[in-house]
């Protein structure tokens, strides 16, 4: 009959747990957060830069038109959307909304399949148009 210590037992659960978390915590620090991508995610919205190297805040409407092309949609209010844009550096992805005032570019973001559609189906609410009610 084999008989096992208990000194052995517990060597043998070390190098067992040493051999662990060595596997372990390089795979953890290999993949840093993606913090545009977990803002996307949780706020729907995330404010972008520039869209490629051209088009950027205070670029004009046609400039936009020139370096990105047809919008997929447009909304009442003049606000144009791209689907099918990747912020850079990040696993984020979504619809460029791009937004003007006097025929330039006063904000861009990238947004989720759901603000879009909530955006598209209420084009005045998405500039912050403050609403009246009355009876």
């Amino acid at each position: 009959m084999n008989i096992v210590s208990s000194t052995s037992l517990r060597a043998a659960a070390f190098a067992t747990a040493l051999v662990l978390s060595s596997t372990i915590a390089p795979a953890k620090d290999a993949a840093p957060a993606d913090s545009t991508a977990r803002l996307l995610s949780s706020a729907g919205s995330v404010p972008v830069k520039a869209a490629g190297p051209y088009v950027q805040i205070g670029s004009y409407r046609i400039h936009v038109w020139a370096r990105l092309g047809h919008p997929s949609a447009v909304t009442s209010d003049g606000t144009w959307f791209y689907r099918n844009f990747r912020a850079d550096e990040s696993a984020a992805s979504g619809t460029l909304v791009v937004r003007f005032d006097r025929g330039q570019v006063s904000s861009l973001s990238l947004v989720t399949p759901a603000i879009e559609t909530a955006m598209l189906a209420s084009p005045t609410n998405a500039r912050g148009v403050t609403q009246i009610a009355s009876r």
